[in-house]
């Protein structure tokens, strides 16, 4: 379906309440409704939309229904944050599963916080560092960026300067290399301190040793950059 018509649908729905969507039957279409309630906009542009949890939350949720990979990430942040739901880590858990299952990076990277720390799920270390590895995979500089702290600070993994450079470097080359990308722009300035703060401090041995991990990795293919995670 075009984006054109996506946004005229989308327009009549909230000028003129469920029916297009309902004859539609549409999961994209739903989910854009979805998320235009849960932004108070479409894209940018406003027709007849004000913010509202609780409709997004439904919107997206018949979508999520649907197997729409962003529509399931999305519920389970309002699972998560309790935005026109109760707070439920539980959920979270349930609906980020579902679309890390479907590969969606964000997914990916907010279900490997939370194994990380046993919120709504119990603490996995090893779940956390694959899903993470998942997501900087697709290019996710958040990802990446903590991936870097976990061997910096030996948090999960055994402390390793050399991986963590690594990380910290690969984060960098995204934030430059493919800024609107997952919202990566957002963590430049993260990115270089971590990276330059690391680097002060060890010998300039480890840092080119990371940088040839670093070739070496970006060097695969996306889905040959992690292993695959089962739950």
């Amino acid at each position: 379906m075009s984006k054109a018509r996506v946004a005229w649908l989308v327009a009549i729905a909230a000028l003129c309440g469920s029916v297009a969507v309902a004859m539609d039957r549409s999961p994209s279409l739903q989910f854009e409704l979805g998320y235009a309630y849960e932004n108070g906009n479409f894209h940018g542009w406003s027709p007849g939309f004000a913010q509202n949890h609780r409709k997004a939350a439904h919107w997206l949720g018949l979508a999520a229904q649907a197997n729409h990979p962003r529509a399931q990430y999305m519920l389970g942040m309002l699972h998560a944050h309790g935005w026109g739901l109760a707070r439920d880590s539980a959920k979270a858990v349930v609906w980020f599963s579902r679309s890390a299952r479907n590969d969606y990076g964000p997914a990916c990277y907010h279900l490997g916080w939370m194994y990380h720390k046993g919120d709504g799920v119990p603490r996995d270390e090893e779940a956390a560092r694959r899903l993470l590895e998942r997501a900087a995979a697709q290019g996710m500089a958040a990802a990446q960026l903590a991936l870097g702290g976990f061997y910096e600070r030996g948090a999960g993994v055994p402390a390793d300067d050399v991986e963590a450079l690594k990380w910290y470097g690969l984060a960098l080359h995204f934030v430059r290399a493919q800024p609107g990308l997952f919202d990566n722009a957002a963590f430049s300035g993260r990115a270089q301190a971590a990276y330059a703060t690391l680097a002060a401090r060890r010998d300039p041995s480890h840092e080119e040793q990371s940088r040839i991990l670093a070739r070496q990795w970006l060097a695969k293919p996306p889905r040959q950059r992690a292993a695959a995670v089962s739950w």
